[in-house]
């Protein structure tokens, strides 16, 4: 079972990617409710996220279908009431930069795991599937 989540745009932090993610994280985030994420599995930031790509798609509406199924992983900084995900440095560098994806896109993915920084692996909504 999983955590769906689709972004409305996934575009650029616009002050930067925050200091303490900045080696594992590119500028690249959306963001979802920490009550479905960060709340309920205890992370904290710099924890990561691992999942698979669904969907992407630019802002003409062209769709990326050679990303489909490809696993993604996400840095993730709890803020406020939200967590917003930023896709890793590696991820965003090999899979969207290539592509053109520079400014902001939509994306839909399936998460299935968290991995605590101190590498303790978390399955996510192991009994349900959870679309937000």
């Amino acid at each position: 079972m999983t955590l769906i989540a689709e972004s409305k745009y996934t575009s650029p932090w616009p002050g930067g990617v925050p200091s303490s993610l900045k080696v594992k994280a590119s500028a690249f985030k959306f963001d979802i409710s920490s009550l479905m994420l960060s709340k309920p599995y205890s992370l904290v930031e710099g924890d990561t996220v691992k999942g698979m790509i669904l969907r992407v798609e630019d802002a003409d509406k062209k769709e990326y279908p050679e990303l489909i199924g490809k696993e993604i992983e996400f840095v993730i900084y709890p803020l406020l009431l939200n967590d917003y995900l930023f896709i890793s440095k590696s991820d965003w560098e090999e899979k969207f930069r290539e592509f053109g994806l520079v400014l902001s896109f939509y994306l839909s993915v399936k998460l299935n795991c968290a991995i605590t920084k101190n590498g303790t692996p978390i399955d996510l909504y192991t009994k349900a599937n959870i679309s937000i």
